[in-house]
C-alpha cells in the first residue's frame, strides 16, 4: 500500500509540473524604436562651438514585455564635447534629454552613435551627425545665398540674396524671397535648436513679410507669407 500511495503522489506531482509548465506564459522581449522626439528618425544636430544643445530622444514601446528597461548609451564624442547624461535607463515609452556641451570645440562634423540595450535582445544602434558651428550662428551664413522659392501664387522661382551681419545671431537679408534689392529682411537665429524667426516687418517695396524655419551651417529653409503689394505663401531654401 505504501508503494501504491507513493506512486500516486509522484504521478500527482509530475502531472502538476506538466500542467503548470504547459500553462506558463512565454516572455516576449520588449521591442522598441529610438527617434528624435517629434520626428521619425534620429536627426542630425548643430551645436555652437561654446554652448549647449538639448537633444530630446524618444524611446517608443512597440510590443513585447512592457516592464523591461531600455538603456541608451551615447558614444563617439570628441574630447571637447560632453553630454549629460551619457547613458539612461527606463521602461519605454519615455523621453530623455541629452544635453551636449561645448567649450571652444573644433569646427567639424562627428558621427555619433546611440546604442539601445534591452534584456534578451541584440543591441540596436542609431547614428547621427553632430556638427560644431560658430557660437554666433550668423557668421556662417554671411554673403551670397542661392535661393529657390516655391509659392502658392507666384510658383517656383530662383534668385540670389545677400546676407549681412546685424548683431549676434541676427542677419539682414537683402532681396529675401526675390522681392528686390530695395528690400531687407531681418532674420533671428536660435542656436540652441537651429531654428529661425522672421517677425512681421515691412521689408520694402510695400511688402509685409513674416515667417519661421530652420538653418544649418550652410543654408536655411523658411516658410513665410507676405501681404501688402504682394500676397503669397511660400517656402524658400537658401544654400551658401
Amino acid at each position: 500500500m505504501k508503494k501504491i500511495g507513493l506512486l500516486v503522489i509522484t504521478f500527482f506531482v509530475v502531472a502538476c509540473v506538466v500542467v503548470i509548465s504547459c500553462d506558463k506564459a512565454v516572455k516576449v522581449p520588449v521591442s522598441y524604436t529610438v527617434v528624435t522626439n517629434h520626428a521619425t528618425t534620429v536627426n542630425d544636430i548643430f551645436i555652437p562651438d561654446s554652448g549647449r544643445f538639448d537633444m530630446q530622444i524618444l524611446v517608443k514601446f512597440l510590443s513585447g514585455y512592457a516592464q523591461d528597461n531600455v538603456t541608451l548609451k551615447i558614444s563617439g564624442l570628441p574630447a571637447d564635447i560632453s553630454v549629460t547624461p551619457d547613458s539612461f535607463s527606463a521602461v519605454p515609452s519615455y523621453v530623455e534629454d541629452f544635453v551636449f556641451s561645448t567649450n571652444h570645440a573644433a569646427h567639424n562634423t562627428y558621427r555619433i552613435t546611440i546604442t539601445g540595450y534591452a534584456p534578451e535582445e541584440t543591441p540596436q544602434t542609431y547614428s547621427f551627425n553632430l556638427t560644431v558651428i560658430p557660437a554666433d550662428c550668423a557668421t556662417s551664413l554671411l554673403g551670397s545665398l542661392s535661393g529657390h522659392n516655391a509659392c502658392s501664387v507666384t510658383g517656383n522661382t530662383s534668385h540670389t540674396a545677400t546676407s549681412t551681419w546685424v548683431a549676434q545671431n541676427t542677419l539682414s537679408v537683402n532681396d529675401f524671397g526675390g522681392y528686390g534689392t530695395n528690400t531687407n529682411t531681418t532674420v533671428y537665429l536660435n542656436c540652441d535648436n537651429d531654428s529661425l524667426a522672421i517677425p512681421s516687418q515691412n521689408i520694402g517695396n510695400g511688402v509685409v513679410l513674416q515667417g519661421s524655419g530652420t538653418f544649418t551651417a550652410s543654408g536655411m529653409s523658411v516658410t513665410y507669407n507676405t501681404t501688402g503689394t504682394s500676397t503669397d505663401n511660400c517656402t524658400v531654401t537658401y544654400a551658401k
